[in-house]
């Protein structure tokens, strides 16, 4: 397995940070958010707002969130105001 990094700059819909490749087991995939606003973590039907379709919030400048993943998985990000250019950071490996 390599060690992924990459730099992604999430915006108003939806936008996938992380999609671990078919026939990997579970690994730990660590999202860190840089910018000025929070952004929210879920799936591809992710929001910015509370309710039924309210991700999980990492906060601004330098919050983090691990979560374990398996192949053919993808997790979304989503900001309310948009993000700085690559201003998400995620690290695993796969």
């Amino acid at each position: 397995m390599a060690l992924i990094h990459a730099n992604i700059t999430v915006g108003t819909t939806p936008t996938a940070l992380v999609t671990i490749p078919n026939g990997v087991g579970y690994v730990a995939v660590s999202i860190q958010n840089r910018d000025t606003a929070a952004i929210y973590v879920g799936d591809a039907n992710i929001t910015a707002a509370s309710g039924a379709n309210g991700g999980h919030v990492i906060a601004a400048t330098s919050g983090t969130f691990q979560v374990w993943m398996h192949g053919n998985e993808t997790i979304y990000g989503i900001s309310a105001a948009g993000t700085s250019t690559g201003a998400v950071s995620v690290l695993y490996s796969a």
